[in-house]
């Protein structure tokens, strides 16, 4: 005949579940285990004549493994993300700028760089998955960057000041400077040693974040026609000119 357990065996069971759950979860369990109540309530419910020790003891396992499950199914986004390989530095913003707006998109959370989900109120009930989601895209946006810029962009503590941060930095809209810059670069260009097919890639990639910065100002449908076809002959020839 099975021997029944005893309430002080009830609590060292009920202690040994709780230990080892938090262990599994990487985190205490006492404040996502409010379904459970308190382990006192358990342990009174036991001098319930109508109630045994082993049920009760097999419905908590059973609520510890729901509560372990929905824990770790909030708490992480994927386990097994992919990093982002390209790393922002001083020159490369806006290739930067779209594969990382595009990781981000990917994993569906562009509302936390974008501003479709601000911070809500640390009373509101989703407070706690906004926090932990909000830090797991400040840290793509941190690991990211070249060791030498985390220090100006760790500080902040919502995803999106890191993002509004980086743009202000690094994109101001015109961009004349970058612009100019970039049109020096392409200038300076020579194929040198290297492959015809690495210096076309290469010239074409300054060209293209160069229309990127600098917008086609036309309205006109025939007007924008005409324009993008200047910029793609002078994309083309522009290299022939130099010597």
């Amino acid at each position: 005949m099975k021997a029944r357990a005893t309430l002080p065996q009830l609590d060292i069971k009920m202690n040994f579940l709780f230990r080892l759950s938090s262990e599994q979860v990487g985190f205490p369990l006492g404040k996502e285990l409010k379904p459970l109540k308190a382990m006192e309530d358990h342990t009174k419910l036991a001098s319930s004549p109508n109630t045994s020790i082993e049920s009760i003891l097999d419905n908590l396992t059973t609520k510890i493994t729901e509560v372990m499950s929905r824990t770790q199914a909030s708490s992480t986004i994927d386990s097994t993300t992919v990093p982002i390989n390209i790393k922002l530095n001083d020159s490369n913003y806006v290739l930067w700028s779209q594969v990382v707006e595009m990781y981000i998109s990917g994993k569906d959370k562009l509302g936390y760089i974008n501003g479709d989900l601000p911070q809500p109120p640390e009373t509101d009930p989703s407070f706690r998955k906004w926090r932990t989601e909000n830090a797991i895209v400040k840290g793509w946006l941190i690991n990211s960057m070249e060791p030498s810029l985390v220090g100006n962009f760790i500080w902040f503590s919502i995803a999106k000041q890191v993002w509004d941060s980086i743009v202000t930095t690094y994109f101001d809209g015109s961009d004349s400077s970058q612009v100019y810059d970039l049109r020096r670069r392409v200038s300076r260009m020579r194929q040198g040693g290297g492959s015809i097919e690495k210096y076309y890639n290469d010239l074409q990639g300054l060209w293209r974040e160069i229309d990127f910065r600098r917008p086609n100002p036309m309205e006109c449908a025939t007007d924008i026609q005409k324009y993008n076809s200047l910029l793609q002959e002078e994309s083309l020839y522009f290299p022939r000119l130099i010597r």
